[in-house]
């Protein structure tokens, strides 16, 4: 969900992948002390500040600057400290010991009933976070208690989640200071004064032209990597909107911008000449249905149709043909993800014309990756197999009212699923429980295999059983075609002359940035 070719850089956006762009000049502005400021770009603006509530790329990012989790990741999915120095963890439960000397923004202490009291307020159904499910389950009720003098956290969850440490990684699970818990509208409007936990804070807001961040001094909870960038972080942090990536790199190549994110050939560019270019499989591409009574999709006939009348190869070509083809709503390179193609509907045209001629199927679809290319691709498809498809080709934020929180009229969607978390478990809440706005099942699908087989996996931490427990999900999902699985579309990371940072789990951290001398 974000903007390629248009957008394509969005798909940093989306992580907390920054694009970095600027001003069209090769100058290079300097904060007020002095030192160069790293120029940053989003594709789009933010929905919110508030992290609890965030669902689209510049929502991460700029929740990845000001908040900051109890724990992060690292390569390979390994959690590594953050707020949190040390941690026991199970299926059921966590207790975290936080690291000495933390502060919030206005440089008050963050203690553990601080914490407590912003995971409580992220779990609790009347926020709607969007990435509680994650955290702690889907409708799992989770409890959350502090010991001040020794320092710690505890969380204690209704049912096993094996992927609560992953979970509460994520930019959602950022922890807010009292400030902002107390005023929950100005938080989702931009800076409030001390409710920051992270190293950098939000000093100046232009809606709709850009942000700046400046680095917090003292600040000791920065996520550590194996591979550490070199140089120093930047004391300021420039954030500006850009929506072609041809703009984006003529300003990567003059000086301008510090880093950007491409899915379309501009990244060719930087291949030498001193950048860096890192590619990661960010985007995992497939369709879903609206599911909901008296739609097209409700009908497990006109789903399998759909299916057979798209080529996952057809579209990959559609983005370059560098993806994956998938045989899941995730790629090989996620755990226990399905590599069977026996599992999945594959193209025939032939026999997709005897159900969808004369089927009207209404297509919402972002434009963030590639001006909606692949959208397009789909429509045609569909077309060509008989049915009456129209195609809604809008914006990010806008695909996210219309279909994530099902407020338009649609019927299939083109679904651009970033998997920060890396893991089978976040494609599959989409997938699954409740819909909204209690939940995040936007298609409204009801499979009650899947979801045992979802439990099966969350309720233990054996890999081997893990793997058994998502098999039994996937077939029962893939069977069903609920999903129809199509292709990653790759990101090429590029980072300019003088500058470096971190992507990880096929993202980039936007407060790892650094300035090489």
């Amino acid at each position: 969900m974000i903007r390629a070719r248009t957008t394509a850089s969005a798909v940093a956006a989306v992580s907390a992948a920054l694009l970095a762009s600027a001003c069209t000049t090769s100058s290079v502005p300097e904060s007020a002390s002095g030192d160069r400021a790293f120029r940053v770009a989003l594709t789009s603006d933010a929905n919110t500040f508030d992290p609890a509530k965030g669902t689209a790329a510049s929502d991460y990012t700029l929740a990845r600057l000001q908040y900051a989790t109890l724990v992060n990741r690292d390569a390979g999915n390994k959690i590594t400290p953050g707020l949190a120095e040390k941690w026991e963890s199970s299926p059921t439960s966590a207790t975290f010991t936080l690291r000495k000397g933390l502060t919030c923004s206005d440089g008050k202490p963050l203690s553990a009933t601080d914490v407590a009291a912003s995971l409580r307020r992220f779990a609790d159904p009347k926020t709607a976070g969007s990435g509680v499910a994650m955290a702690f389950g889907p409708g799992a009720p989770a409890t959350f208690t502090a010991d001040d003098a020794a320092g710690t956290v505890t969380v204690k969850l209704g049912r096993p989640w094996a992927d609560l440490l992953t979970g509460l990684a994520l930019p959602n699970a950022g922890v807010v200071c009292a400030p902002g818990l107390k005023d929950p509208q100005a938080l989702a409007r931009g800076p409030v004064p001390g409710a920051g936990s992270n190293g950098y804070t939000l000093t100046t807001v232009q809606r709709g032209r850009g942000y700046t961040f400046k680095l917090r001094d003292g600040f000791n909870a920065f996520a550590q990597y194996a591979q550490e960038p070199q140089g120093e972080r930047p004391k300021t942090l420039e954030i500006s909107l850009v929506s072609n990536e041809s703009t984006l790199a003529n300003q990567l190549s003059t000086g301008a911008v510090d880093y950007g994110a491409f899915t379309g050939p501009d990244a060719a560019r930087f291949r030498s000449g001193g950048y860096t270019l890192k590619a990661a499989p960010l985007l995992r591409m497939f369709v879903v249905f609206n599911e909901r009574s008296g739609r097209p999709g409700a009908d497990p006939k006109i789903r399998k149709a759909v299916a057979q009348a798209l080529d996952p190869a057809a579209f990959n070509k559609v983005y370059g043909g560098k993806g994956e083809v998938m045989k899941s709503w995730s790629d090989s390179t996620t755990p226990c993800a399905n590599t069977d193609a026996a599992s999945v509907t594959g193209p025939d045209t032939a026999a997709a014309k005897k159900t969808l001629a004369g089927v009207n199927l209404k297509i919402t679809g972002t434009n963030a990756i590639a001006g909606g290319a692949g959208n397009a691709y789909v429509q045609e498809a569909l077309r060509a197999a008989g049915a009456k498809a129209s195609l809604r080709n809008v914006d990010n934020a806008t695909w996210a009212t219309d279909v994530l929180a099902n407020k338009g009229d649609w019927d299939l969607t083109v679904m651009a699923h970033l998997n920060f978390p890396g893991t089978l478990t976040s494609g599959a809440l989409l997938l699954t429980g409740p819909v909204p706005p209690e939940g995040r099942n936007f298609g409204g699908i009801e499979n009650d295999a899947f979801t045992a087989g979802i439990a099966e996996a969350e309720g233990t931490t054996d890999q081997a059983a893990q793997c058994a427990g998502w098999a039994k999900a996937q077939k029962a999902l893939l069977e069903r075609d609920d999903v129809v699985p199509l292709a990653t579309v790759p990101v090429a990371f590029v980072l300019g002359k003088g500058a470096d940072g971190v992507v990880v789990n096929g993202a980039a951290d936007p407060a790892s940035f650094r300035i090489k001398s």
